[in-house]
C-alpha cells in the first residue's frame, strides 16, 4: 500500500511566510513532489513518524542504510542550509535545509557534511572553542538543489546502528508532519497493524479527582482479512474507556513501527479519532497521557489510551465526542476499533458489550494521609524532612498525592564514591507521569567538604541511584525531579574514569585519531575539553560507546614530533579528571 494525503495526493498546504535570502516571502499553497533523501534504489524504513518510545514521540523516519555509515544524502528540494547541528546526543551531525514552499527538511546522524560545510563548522567549532554547537549560517551561504549531495550517512549521536534520521517540518511553527503518510515517499507496507488486547477503565470523580480502574481485559481474536474479534461480549460494569493494545510493522523489517490512526465507533456513531499527523516538539510530551503509562511501560506494544484526559488540548484528537467516554447504561450494544497504519492499512476489532453494574466490585482506597490535589493549582508538602513542590501545570490531572519517609533504607547499588545523605522517601507513584519537574528539598547534614559535590538521587526499577543536579544552601540539598519515585539526596566524591586507547609515548604516525575511554559511575559525564600541544582541539564523542575521538589536525599541530595531548573530563556534581599523555606524530 502506498502513503497518502487526504485531500490531494503529494500536497503541501500551508498558508505563511518564511525567511528565505534576507527576504520574507508569501509562500503559496501548491503540490510538492519531494525527492529522495538517499541514493538508494527503495527507500525502507526502520522506524516511522510518531512511534511511542516510552516519554515521547519519534519525530520523523529512520531510513535504512544497509548497515554501514557513507551512503550519499540528498537534498529533498532545492532550498539552503540555514542550520547545523554538531551533537554528542539527539540528532549528532544534523543538517537543517529550508525550502522555498514553506518547508524544512532535517537530516540526523550524518558522519560527515559537505567538505564546504565541514571547513565552516570546524572554523566555527574551533573560533567558539566549542565542541557542540548550533550553527546558523548567514543567508544565501550554501544554497542547495534538489538531489544534490549534502553528506553522508552515519551513526553519531543517540543512534545505535547507522541510518538516516528525516523529517520535513513546517517552517513557521516548526511542527514535524509525517511524510509518509503525506504520500511524500512510498515504503513498501502491505501489513496490516496487529490488535493483542483491549483493556476497559471505569472512571469517577471522587473530591475533585479523576478516578482510573481498570476492571477487565480480553484477548483479540484475529479473524481474516485484518479482522479481529474477542471470544465472548464483553461485560462493561460502568461508564469508562477503552484502551488498545496494538503493534504495526513494515515489510522486511523486523521492529515495531507507528499507529496512524485509531478510530472508536459505539454503535456506527464515532466516538475518538487519534491522528499521528504531526506535532510541535513542545507538545511531544503527550505521549505519557496518549499512552496507558503503566502498561506501555510493561510491554513491546504500544497501549493507546482512546479517551482524553482533563479536555486536554492535543493535536493528535481529531474527533472526539464526550472525551471518548463509553456510556453502556444508555444501551450501547456493540464497540469498533479501527487501527490504521500510516501506509492506510487498517485492522479492525469489533465485539459486543452489555451492561452490568455489578459485574465488578471495584473499590478505590484512599489513603488517610493523601491530600487531593488540583493540577491546575500550586502545591507544596513538607514531610519528615523532605519538602515537595509541584507547580500549577506540572500534573496532567488531579491526583490523591502522597509522600512519606522509609523508615528501612532500600536495597541499592551504589558507586564507590556515592555518599548518602539523607533518609530515603516515597515522592507519590513512579507509575504516574509528570508534565514538568517538581522540586525536591532535603534536609541534610552536609560536611563542607561535600557541599559542591551534592546531588538528589532516585532508585531506579534496576535498584540503582540515578542522579539529578542539586545545590546545597542552608542545610538544605534542592534539585528538581522529572519523575516520581523513591529519592533521597546524596553526594558524588568520584571523579569520571580516563582510559586512553593508546600508550603514552606511542608512534600514531599511521593513525587518523587518537582515542579515550571516558564513564562516571553516578552523576555521569557533563563536560569535556582537550588541548594538544596546548592548544584547544576539537572532540568527537561516541555516547553508544562512551568513547572520546580526537582526529589529528596536522595543519594546527604539526607532524614529525612528540606532541603532548591534555584531557579534562567533568562530572554532573563538578568532580573533574585530567588526563596528560604524549604521543608521535
Amino acid at each position: 500500500m502506498k502513503g497518502r494525503i487526504e485531500g490531494g495526493r503529494r500536497a503541501v498546504r500551508l498558508a505563511f511566510g518564511i525567511w528565505l535570502a534576507g527576504t520574507m516571502l508569501p509562500v503559496a499553497a501548491y503540490a510538492q513532489d519531494y525527492g529522495r533523501p538517499l541514493e538508494l534504489p527503495v527507500l525502507q524504513s526502520s522506524s516511522n513518524f510518531g512511534k511511542l518510545r516510552s516519554t515521547r514521540f519519534h519525530s520523523g523516519v529512520d531510513f535504512r542504510t544497509g548497515g554501514v555509515e557513507g551512503k550519499k544524502v540528498l537534498a529533498v528540494e532545492d532550498g539552503e542550509i540555514y542550520r547545523i547541528g554538531v551533537k554528542p546526543y539527539g540528532y549528532g551531525n544534523v543538517v537543517y535545509v529550508m525550502h522555498p514552499d514553506g518547508s524544512i527538511s532535517v537530516y540526523g546522524h550524518l558522519s560527515k557534511f559537505t567538505p564546504e560545510v565541514e571547513e565552516y563548522v570546524r572554523g566555527e567549532r574551533y573560533r567558539r572553542k566549542r565542541n557542540d554547537v548550533d550553527l546558523f549560517p548567514a543567508a544565501g551561504t550554501f544554497p542547495v538543489r534538489k538531489g544534490q549531495v549534502i553528506g553522508l550517512s552515519g551513526n553519531t549521536g543517540n543512534s545505535f546502528g547507522p541510518h538516516l534520521h528525516f523529517e520535513i517540518r513546517e517552517a513557521g511553527t516548526q511542527r514535524t508532519v509525517n511524510p509518509i503518510a503525506r504520500g511524500y515517499y512510498d515504503v513498501r507496507d502491505d501489513m496490516p497493524p496487529q490488535i493483542y488486547k483491549v483493556h476497559y477503565y471505569l472512571v469517577d470523580t471522587l473530591m475533585g479527582v479523576p478516578v482510573h480502574t481498570r476492571v477487565t481485559e480480553a484477548a483479540a481474536v484475529r479473524g481474516k482479512d485484518g479482522r479481529y474479534g474477542l471470544e465472548e461480549p464483553l461485560v462493561l460494569p460502568g461508564r469508562g474507556y477503552f484502551c488498545i493494545e496494538t503493534m504495526d510493522r513494515k515489510d522486511g523489517v523486523g521492529g515495531s513501527m507507528a499507529t496512524y490512526r485509531i478510530s472508536l465507533y459505539a454503535d456506527d456513531r464515532l466516538r475518538f479519532e487519534y491522528l499521528m499527523d504531526g506535532f510541535t516538539f513542545g507538545q511531544n510530551h503527550f505521549a505519557k497521557v496518549i499512552s496507558d503509562y503503566v502498561l506501555n511501560g510493561k510491554t513491546s506494544n504500544d497501549v493507546f489510551r482512546l479517551a482524553v484526559l482533563n479536555d486536554g488540548a492535543m493535536p493528535f484528537y481529531r474527533n472526539v465526542v464526550d472525551r471518548g467516554l463509553i456510556h453502556p447504561a444508555e444501551g450501547i450494544e456493540r464497540i469498533r476499533i479501527e487501527v490504521e497504519d500510516d501506509s492506510g492499512n487498517t485492522s479492525v476489532l469489533e465485539f459486543p458489550v452489555t451492561y452490568d453494574s455489578a459485574a465488578v466490585g471495584a473499590t478505590v482506597n484512599i489513603p488517610t494521609d493523601a491530600d487531593a490535589v488540583d493540577f491546575r493549582r500550586h502545591y507544596s508538602r513538607t514531610t519528615d524532612g523532605l519538602k515537595v513542590t509541584i507547580p500549577a501545570g506540572a500534573l496532567y490531572e488531579s491526583l490523591f498525592y502522597e509522600q512519606g519517609r522509609r523508615s528501612v533504607r532500600p536495597s541499592v547499588k551504589t558507586g564507590r564514591g556515592t555518599r548518602i545523605l539523607s533518609d530515603f522517601y516515597d515522592v507519590h507513584d513512579a507509575s504516574v507521569p509528570l508534565q514538568a519537574p517538581v522540586t525536591l528539598s532535603f534536609r541534610a547534614d552536609v560536611p563542607e567538604e561535600l557541599r559542591d559535590r551534592v546531588v538528589i538521587a532516585r532508585v531506579t526499577d534496576r535498584g540503582v541511584l540515578a542522579a539529578a543536579p542539586a545545590r546545597y544552601a542552608d542545610g538544605t540539598v534542592t534539585g528538581k525531579a522529572s519523575v516520581f519515585g523513591v529519592w533521597c539526596a546524596a553526594a558524588d566524591t568520584v571523579k569520571p574514569t580516563v582510559r586512553p586507547a593508546f600508550t603514552s609515548g606511542d608512534d600514531l604516525s599511521g593513525e587518523r585519531r587518537i582515542g579515550f575511554r571516558i564513564s562516571d559511575d553516578f552523576s555521569g559525564v557533563a563536560s569535556y575539553s582537550a588541548e594538544v600541544d596546548g592548544q584547544w582541539v576539537m572532540l568527537e564523542h561516541d555516547t553508544v560507546q562512551g568513547m572520546l575521538y580526537h582526529y589529528f589536525d596536522d595543519g594546527l599541530s604539526g607532524t614529525g614530533k612528540t606532541h603532548t595531548v591534555e584531557l579534562t573530563v567533568t562530572d554532573g556534581a563538578g568532580n573533574t579528571t585530567v588526563y596528560t599523555g604524549t604521543y608521535y606524530r
